[in-house]
């Protein structure tokens, strides 16, 4: 993250990047080391987040020593047909919601070889097969993870120049609005993921986490010490980290299935009901903050 040597323009570069938005998409490290930067990446050189990086580190290079270092990204840890772990392809709840359900049967014309026409009711099968379903259910999961642990990452290097007064005025107000937008969109993206895990628990385990969330208490908190939001924000990466593995653990478990208690009583569900709630937390203690 930038420090009190760091140059104004390559602060704003790092923001520029927070702000577009390509810590979602790009796998990226930044060093800086007194009047320059190093951005190590993982992506592919054609994707458009890279080239977005390029275009906002471009001006920077008359005038500091900017360096980026680009990789591929290791191979691709998306579910094929093929690929789908037992633990997925034999869950009960995600057998039944996922299902595939073929379409409405259509009208068709048949002439025979007589010259006959007559009309028939024909049957399409389905247009994709469950194993399809669930290996696009369990991608989309590995997406929603990877984002909701990048974002939970890059907050407390935010709130770094928030609380930092050797930062300029504008680079603490761009960071206090780039943090605001972060949690907001941590908050949607945990959303996502307890929407998309709750076809995967028995319906009954799914209403107990939600009631047991819905009766927290929602009472007004004064204005937060700085100090109390920085805790909040080590919190929130922490736990976030924490419960990535979790779900990582859930698509690939160790033994052949999920524990049965871990479906009886989903404590996955729980974790993401509480992160929630802390960011949720952080982005209304992040708007009571002065603006400077």
């Amino acid at each position: 993250m930038p420090n009190r040597d760091t140059p104004q323009k390559l602060v704003a570069a790092w923001l520029d990047f927070h702000q577009e938005k390509l810590c979602r998409d790009l796998d990226a490290v930044f060093a800086f080391d007194g009047q320059g930067m190093e951005i190590w990446c993982r992506s592919s050189q054609e994707s458009a987040g890279y080239r977005k990086l390029l275009k906002i580190l471009q001006p920077l290079r008359d005038t500091h020593q900017v360096e980026l270092y680009s990789t591929l990204r290791p191979g691709s840890s998306r579910f094929s047909r093929g690929s789908i772990p037992p633990s997925l392809l034999e869950n009960k709840e995600l057998r039944s919601s996922l299902r595939p359900h073929a379409s409405l049967p259509r009208v068709v014309t048949v002439e025979d070889r007589d010259g006959n026409i007559s009309m028939r009711l024909v049957q399409s099968p389905p247009e994709r097969s469950l194993s399809s379903n669930i290996a696009e259910w369990a991608n989309t999961v590995i997406n929603n993870n990877r984002i909701m642990r990048q974002y939970a990452e890059d907050i407390p290097e935010l709130i770094h120049v928030i609380a930092e007064p050797v930062f300029d005025t504008v680079s603490r107000r761009r960071a206090l609005d780039i943090c605001r937008k972060h949690a907001k969109e941590l908050v949607k993206d945990i959303r996502n993921l307890n929407k998309n895990f709750s076809v995967a628990f028995p319906s009954k385990s799914v209403k107990a986490v939600e009631s047991k969330a819905a009766k927290k208490d929602t009472k007004k908190d004064p204005p937060p010490a700085l100090s109390a939001v920085i805790e909040k924000a080590d919190g929130i990466a922490a736990d976030a980290a924490v419960l990535s593995g979790n779900i990582y653990r859930f698509l690939y478990p160790a033994e052949h299935t999920v524990d049965i208690d871990d479906l009886q009583r989903p404590r996955l569900l729980v974790a993401l009901a509480s992160l929630e709630a802390e960011a949720r937390d952080f982005e209304q203690a992040l708007a009571k903050l002065p603006a400077s």
